[in-house]
């Protein structure tokens, strides 16, 4: 803002006397003042995988298309997006590394060697550290976001997959597809707390927004588990044909969850753990998360290789955007700045 130093120099018991310019100039400066106040709306970015060509394909959530196509590594899989660093980190399974992207350039930047086969990836709440999930090795690897370097890893259950950090930056949770039970880790420490038994294959998880609800998706049993963290109380749900992935909206009330030989997206009311909608998606939906600032959820569908949107106010389909050859999706991909 402009400073009048003017009044800065006036003389005691002497009559302040303003000409027209000084008048006119004060004016001018709390005028500049107003408009130059920044109307800082936010908005946000999918970042979807395409499994089948080697992509991602960005999508303006506001406008609802496609703005860039990026090549990153073979056969991309899962993501995890940080608005603190501005970066999207791919995981590509038959090359077996970690592209990342540069959100504002929306260029690759880097690559991360990771031995085995990643899959799954989380990021810590505060975005220092990248958790890996090697689906054939049966490791969790961790890794230094600042250095892109591989800390350590960690032995778990067999295949795991799907990754979530508590808010309070304290536990990893993992999905371990071949062993029915989630394992829990202390970020800390970096040791294993404990496990939990779920439903049979549990691929995708979903934490909400507390840290309270952890949902596993249950492929093989047709189910969702949902797990009180604090009392580690469970309650299993039916929902469509082979599940895969779910999301929570961000008041936590409702949860969301795709099932891929329905082609559709089950909606559940978390307070009465009851389905309160199905909506119809594209052929084969796999991930799936929720654009707050719009009120809409992102479906990657592998089978029609697009994209479904759905207007989470009154849970119908609102568009279908094209997007590259066996969209995956499996992850956060949904970046708000």
């Amino acid at each position: 803002m402009l400073e009048l130093t003017y009044f800065m120099n006036i003389q005691p018991n002497k009559p302040l006397k303003l000409n027209h310019f000084v008048i006119a100039l004060a004016i001018a400066a709390l005028n500049i003042s107003c408009t130059m106040i920044p109307t800082q709306q936010k908005h946000s970015l999918a970042y979807i995988t395409n499994q089948g060509e080697n992509t991602v394909s960005v999508i303006d959530t506001t406008e609802n298309t496609v703005i860039k196509t990026i090549q990153v590594g073979k056969a991309p899989v899962g993501i995890a997006v940080s608005a603190q660093l501005q970066r999207a980190y791919i995981s590509n399974v038959e090359s077996q590394n970690i592209s990342i992207i540069n959100t504002q350039t929306n260029a690759v930047i880097g690559t991360i060697q990771a031995s085995g086969s990643p899959v799954g990836l989380a990021l810590s709440p505060d975005s220092k550290t990248l958790y890996v999930a090697d689906w054939f090795g049966n490791h969790v690897l961790v890794v230094d976001t600042y250095q892109n370097k591989i800390l350590r890893e960690l032995k778990v259950a067999n295949a795991p997959a799907g990754m979530v950090v508590s808010p309070d930056n304290q536990q990893l949770y993992v999905a371990n597809r071949d062993s029915n039970e989630i394992t829990i880790i202390d970020t800390t420490t970096l040791d294993i707390k404990k496990t939990i038994p779920v439903g049979k294959h549990p691929y995708g998880l979903a934490l909400s927004t507390s840290g309270k609800w952890l949902v596993s998706v249950n492929v093989k049993e047709d189910s969702i588990s949902i797990i009180n963290t604090e009392t580690e109380q469970q309650q299993r749900l039916k929902v469509g044909y082979h599940p895969y992935c779910a999301t929570f909206s961000l008041d936590e009330k409702t949860l969301y969850v795709t099932n891929t030989e329905d082609d559709s997206v089950t909606v559940i009311d978390v307070a009465t753990q009851k389905t309160i909608a199905s909506i119809d998606v594209g052929n084969i939906p796999e991930g799936i998360n929720i654009d707050a600032i719009n009120h809409r959820a992102y479906v990657a569908n592998w089978g029609s290789s697009n994209v479904s949107v759905i207007n989470t106010n009154t849970n119908t389909l609102l568009t279908t955007i094209k997007t590259g050859e066996k969209s995956r999706a499996f992850g956060q991909f949904i970046l708000s700045r």
